[in-house]
C-alpha cells in the first residue's frame, strides 16, 4: 500500500509542471521584455510601446530545450486557438489580426498549450499576460 501513494506522489509530481512567472525588464531602447519559463521552455514577449523600431514592432519568441521553436505551431487558451509559422524562433506583429490572436490568448489565462513538431507543453504562466503589447493600438 506504501508503495502504491508513494508511485502515485512520484507520477504526480512528473506530471505537475510548477508555474512559469512574467519577469519583466527593459532595455536600454526602452523595449519591455517580458518572459515566463520552466522545465526547458520559454516564452517571451518583446514590446514595442515607445517606438524603438519604426514602425514599432513586438514580438513573442518560443525556446524549448535551448533551440528557437521553427516553423508551424498552435498556441491554445481555453476557447482561444492559433495557429502560426515561427521564423527563427519569432512571430512578429507584421500582421495586425494575427498579434491580436496571440495576444488573446497570453492574457485569456495562465494555461496555456503549446503544439508544434509533434510534440504538446502543457504551460502554466501563472497569471495571465500582464499588458496588450501594441495589439490594442
Amino acid at each position: 500500500m506504501t508503495f502504491r501513494i508513494a508511485t502515485a506522489v512520484m507520477v504526480f509530481c512528473a506530471v505537475a509542471s510548477p508555474a512559469f512567472a512574467w519577469d519583466e525588464t527593459t532595455d536600454f531602447r526602452g523595449l519591455h521584455i517580458y518572459t515566463a519559463s520552466a522545465d526547458g521552455i520559454a516564452l517571451t514577449a518583446v514590446c514595442d510601446p515607445d517606438g524603438a523600431f519604426i514602425p514599432p514592432t513586438n514580438h513573442l519568441q518560443v525556446d524549448i530545450q535551448g533551440q528557437w521553436l521553427k516553423g508551424p505551431y498552435t498556441l491554445e487558451s481555453e476557447g482561444n486557438t492559433f495557429a502560426g509559422t515561427m521564423i527563427a524562433g519569432t512571430a512578429v506583429s507584421r500582421d495586425k489580426a494575427d498579434w491580436q490572436q496571440i495576444i488573446a490568448i497570453l492574457q485569456s489565462g495562465s494555461e496555456l498549450k503549446l503544439t508544434a513538431g509533434g510534440q504538446t507543453y502543457q504551460l502554466n504562466t501563472g497569471t495571465p499576460f500582464p499588458v496588450s503589447c501594441g495589439a490594442s493600438e
